[in-house]
């Protein structure tokens, strides 16, 4: 499958849950989870944090991930792209290194449950169905005719129009949404399209246990309690 890098964005800042990168979670920095997921995929070359912070990058070191630069200031701010975080690793490594990857997997540190089974087997169907990305993604934890709006006049209306839900009750399809977990694609589409995404991109279904992705204390403390029930996250082993 070629040359796979991981990237792990991991600002500093973060106004919801302070410090959450690397706020201890059963017994490891957050962070660390998402490295040693990566480091134990039998696919991975490389794993990169990208981060501002000497705090994040001197922790991620010590787990086993490269820091080779910290990422520019500008680039670490809320309202900041992932993907150009992961242009600008791209970049970096082609100007320092002549180094290109085939393929880029990011790795959001706020999905602690996701691991290495999950990145293997998201890159295996990248191979498998010649796809230019693989998003994962998990069910809708309800339907979407429960979805409605309130409208400017304080009154309820449906969020979706008759027709797509019509079709989605006619066809019985059910309806997925992304998990932030996995995001696989190939290096020539992100720097073609700066996205993740094509008509040629596939789906990595994971259950929504392994799909929390941590934002508040809540989603914090929730993940805390699962990972306490599945002995193998204890202590990240």
């Amino acid at each position: 499958m070629n040359e796979i890098i991981g990237i792990i964005p991991a600002r500093g800042g973060s106004k919801r849950l302070p410090r959450k990168n690397i706020a201890y979670l059963n017994g490891l920095p957050m962070i660390e989870y998402s490295i040693l997921a990566a480091k134990k995929s039998s696919l991975m070359n490389r794993i990169i944090v990208s981060t501002e912070n000497d705090e994040i990058a001197t922790i991620s070191k010590s787990a086993g991930a490269e820091i080779p630069f910290l990422r520019p200031i500008k680039l670490a701010q809320d309202h900041s792209s992932v993907i150009d975080t992961c242009l600008h690793v791209l970049t970096e490594l082609k100007n320092r290194e002549g180094y290109e990857p085939d393929v880029v997997v990011l790795l959001q540190p706020t999905s602690p449950l996701r691991t290495e089974k999950h990145i293997d087997e998201a890159l295996r169907l990248l191979h498998q169905k010649k796809a230019d990305s693989v998003l994962s993604v998990c069910p809708m934890e309800y339907a979407l005719n429960s979805l409605i709006e309130v409208t400017n006049e304080g009154r309820i209306a449906p969020y979706f129009s008759n027709s797509t839900l019509k079709k989605q009750f006619k066809d019985n399809q059910p309806a997925f949404r992304l998990n932030g977990a996995i995001y696989a694609v190939k290096t020539s589409l992100l720097k073609s399209e700066k996205s993740f995404y094509s008509e040629n991109t596939s789906p990595y279904v994971m259950s929504p246990m392994e799909s929390i992705d941590i934002d508040t204390e809540e989603d914090f403390q929730i993940a805390s309690l699962l990972m306490e029930k599945n002995n193998s996250f204890k202590n990240g082993g």
